[in-house]
């Protein structure tokens, strides 16, 4: 085995055993939206529970990932005004199914929070949806509960030691 790739997985494996699992860093709330729900109710949704994309989810099954950003500006080439309407099918209402990310890209709770993060770089997304092998959402990992994984990793790592106090013994 080449020298480099041995290092490599053994920085890998050690990463692994630092983080964990995906299911120690997931928030195990899932805010999930419906494909047939209007867009600007999936906008409004969103921002009252304070997070920045959502599982779509179908027949308790992920289909699709969506995000404020997604909801925020429809399809460039959709003019709903002016000389150069062109409303999508089905009038002027936007849904969910019409913006959303198609092809969910998800995680397992048992996989290493490592090859997760690796996946979510490698796919340039903030968040997975986590799915049991069924496919039904039981969490979500984003970025921010990296973050906080690694803070939490860090603390461990650096715990101050004192140098021992003198004790006054009695007489």
């Amino acid at each position: 085995m080449d020298e480099g790739t041995d290092t490599s997985s053994s920085a890998r494996r050690l990463l692994a055993d630092l983080l964990g699992s995906v299911e120690g860093a997931m928030t195990k709330t899932v805010v999930s939206v419906s494909s047939a729900m209007p867009a600007s109710e999936a906008l409004a949704f969103l921002y009252r529970n304070g997070v920045g994309g959502a599982p779509v989810v179908e027949h308790e099954r992920v289909v699709g990932v969506i995000t404020i950003s997604d909801l925020q500006s429809p399809h460039p080439y959709a003019h709903e005004t002016g000389p150069f309407l062109r409303p999508h099918k089905g009038g002027s209402q936007w849904q969910v199914t019409d913006l959303m990310t198609k092809t969910a890209i998800t995680a397992f709770p048992d996989e290493p929070l490592v090859d997760a993060v690796v996946r979510m770089t490698r796919e340039r997304v903030d968040r997975l949806p986590v799915v049991d092998r069924d496919g039904r959402p039981i969490g979500i990992v984003a970025r921010e509960d990296v973050v906080r994984v690694l803070a939490r990793a860090s603390a461990r790592q650096e715990a101050p030691t004192e140098p021992p106090r003198p004790v006054l013994l009695p007489d």
